[in-house]
């Protein structure tokens, strides 16, 4: 371990800053959860739920369950977070987890109960008032465990946590629920591992982390965005690329399928070693923008961004191709690549810019407004697909009722919707635009008048 972890180790920071390990694997147990939840409830819908039904159709009602996630999580985000800066993170971390340690199994009763995707919503939109409660009070935990000239470096722990909780949680998920015959079996798995990290946080997170943060106005939540229009227009870039990157959630794996063949069954083969790749290059990739500055990090982030998304709508220009090393599929792989690199390099330096831009009391705050921002794109994608799925199929139904009246076509929707591929190029044009914004607007930040972090000794935990 120490070899690993140790002053000349490749992951020395959590040696500098030991506070970073134990809030990284609570994160990770978080993503891990939700990461698995996303995948299997997307599989149950496509595969059990909505077997049969068109491409557009189902994207429709994936689409519906990821919005009442990301809905209820948007609207509270910001709440949440005056109310963490306010109250103390810790309780915050805690209650959430608690939620999403009931709420799968839930799923798992009502899918043997009910046969459709309705009650799925409602649990969904529980789940996102639990995420956003967890996140803005865990990444402001984790850039008070640093001083202010690493705060990139702590939001880059922040954002491993999210790619290991991707790279173990949606492989175990979909492998258990192949060989169980169903995903219904995988939720109670997801309850389990949110539960090992609310173990972790209430052994680790010190209550005295919230005494501090006591007495703050939520009247002054207006404070955070006074006279700093550069953190404005971020919250509008962010949500404009969050569009961009919601627009592929309930799309992609639809798309694999026809395109390549992939399905549920292919997937825990090929997703842990990249994702795992991605991993070990997280956290060194991710303290570069300290190392050049958060603005460069950012534009170059864009750049990979929008050179990425382009390959992944080319590969649609090419004919279906089950062959695992097809032309069309290697160019999409070269995408998601560029994509995941520019995900890795861009998160970290966006929120460290966006932490630079405000006194340690605000960073919640700050922090949360961020995370709504994301919530408001990837809100807006959802609507477009869940809505024009909907629509496209609805009018495909009729058109077949009109041409065979006699015939029953309710069990079935047509299959003459456009193909998913076109909001890939949707979205690359979003990336292009979001690439110019910030050339045009994010810069690297100076000293802010209010800033207190440097005066601020970092938070302790206890250790391993």
């Amino acid at each position: 371990m120490n070899r690993i972890i140790g002053r000349s180790g490749p992951f020395a920071l959590f040696h500098q800053y030991p506070a970073l390990l134990r809030l990284g694997m609570i994160s990770t147990c978080a993503e891990t959860t939700w990461a698995t939840l996303l995948f299997v409830l997307e599989y149950y819908f496509k595969d059990e739920l909505l077997f049969g039904q068109s491409d557009q159709y189902i994207a429709s009602k994936i689409a519906l369950a990821f919005l009442a996630f990301t809905g209820a999580e948007t609207l509270l985000k910001y709440p949440m977070g005056a109310l963490a800066d306010k109250y103390g993170p810790r309780r915050f971390v805690i209650g959430a987890m608690m939620v999403t340690s009931v709420s799968p199994i839930l799923m798992t009763v009502f899918g043997f109960l009910f046969k459709s995707y309705w009650p799925f919503i409602p649990l969904r939109a529980v789940d996102g008032l639990a995420a956003a409660a967890l996140w803005p009070a865990m990444s402001a935990l984790m850039s008070r465990a640093v001083p202010r000239e690493a705060k990139a470096t702590a939001m880059s722990v922040f954002n491993a946590a999210y790619v290991l909780g991707l790279a173990i949680g949606p492989a175990v998920g979909l492998l258990l629920g192949h060989y169980l015959g169903t995903n219904l079996y995988v939720f109670p798995f997801t309850a389990g591992v949110m539960m090992i990290g609310l173990g972790i946080a209430l052994k680790s997170i010190p209550p005295e982390t919230s005494v501090e943060m006591e007495g703050e106005s939520l009247g002054e939540e207006t404070a955070v965005l006074h006279g700093r229009p550069m953190l404005i227009r971020m919250m509008a870039l962010y949500a404009l690329s969050q569009v961009g990157v919601g627009i592929m959630a309930p799309t992609v794996f639809i798309y694999l399928d026809t395109q390549f063949g992939i399905t549920q069954a292919d997937l825990p083969r090929l997703l842990p070693i990249p994702a795992l790749l991605v991993l070990a290059v997280a956290i060194p990739l991710g303290r570069l923008p300290d190392k050049i500055g958060q603005a460069k990090a950012v534009w170059i982030s864009y750049v990979l961004a929008a050179i990425g998304m382009l390959c992944i709508a080319g590969s649609s220009l090419f004919a279906p191709d089950k062959s695992i090393v097809s032309t069309s599929l290697l160019i999409f792989g070269a995408g998601m690549g560029m994509m995941i690199i520019s995900f890795i390099l861009g998160t970290p330096a966006w929120l460290g810019l966006t932490s630079l831009q405000v006194d340690e009391t605000k960073q919640a705050r700050a922090l949360s407004l961020m995370q709504t921002s994301q919530g408001v794109g990837v809100v807006t994608a959802y609507i477009l697909v869940a809505s024009a799925g909907h629509i496209m199929a609805t009018y495909a139904k009729v058109k077949d009722k009109i041409r065979h009246p006699n015939a029953h076509t309710a069990m079935k929707i047509a299959e003459d919707t456009l193909p998913l591929s076109l909001w890939f190029w949707v979205a690359a044009v979003i990336f292009v635009v979001c690439l110019i914004g910030t050339l045009l607007y994010v810069r690297d930040v100076t000293h802010h008048k209010d800033d207190q972090a440097s005066a601020k000794q970092p938070i302790e935990m206890k250790g391993l």
